[in-house]
């Protein structure tokens, strides 16, 4: 049996997917522009008379397969940073998402200071820790009217303490990035 040709809107339509996948390798945009051209001539063989009937615009069916192969990627690596840079990249459309990914990324940076004030409590036990004042409570170093709770326990409370927001940040931004890819996958048909 030999294989149809496609008519020449469907092949502008793969050409136009083609330089929307820029940011992938030779060998990755081949496998998306084949299997797309797969699924095209098995419409063709079942007699369909529009063939993009189903399909996103090229542009946008780009960017999924694009976005895909980021948040793919960044699960790979593991790094929470490889999370929330593939998250960001696809975070055009929601806005809730976008905000889940800086709460994230914040609570990321609280806990990189609070172990970071864990190990400077060692060196330093009556500058750094965990303060209550008047008006507020922080950690990080004291300022006047402040007193210092935990005490010789300071420091691995707030490791442990930072140690979990680190840990428990970086399983929410992995879960994050899994749901997006997971959305992209189903968007794509």
């Amino acid at each position: 049996m030999t294989t149809p040709e496609l008519p020449a809107d469907a092949e502008r339509f793969l050409k136009e997917v083609r330089r929307g996948l820029g940011a992938l390798d030779q060998a990755q945009r081949d496998d998306v522009i084949d299997e797309l051209r797969s699924h095209l001539r098995e419409r063709v063989q079942q007699g369909k008379q529009n063939l993009l009937e189903g399909f996103e615009d090229p542009s946008l069916l780009a960017a999924t397969f694009v976005s895909e192969h980021a948040l793919s990627s960044a699960i790979a690596v593991g790094t929470p940073w490889a999370h929330a840079r593939a998250i960001a990249g696809s975070t055009r459309d929601s806005l809730l998402l976008l905000s889940a990914l800086v709460s994230l990324v914040l609570v990321q940076i609280v806990a990189f200071f609070v172990v970071l004030t864990a190990g400077l409590k060692l060196f330093a036990p009556g500058d750094y820790g965990l303060w209550v004042g008047p008006d507020s409570v922080f950690v990080g170093r004291s300022t006047d009217n402040t007193t210092e709770v935990l005490g010789a326990w300071g420091s691995p409370v707030l490791l442990v303490v930072g140690v979990l927001l680190f840990w428990s940040s970086a399983r929410g931004l992995r879960a994050l990035a899994r749901s997006r890819l997971a959305a992209t996958k189903l968007r794509r048909w």
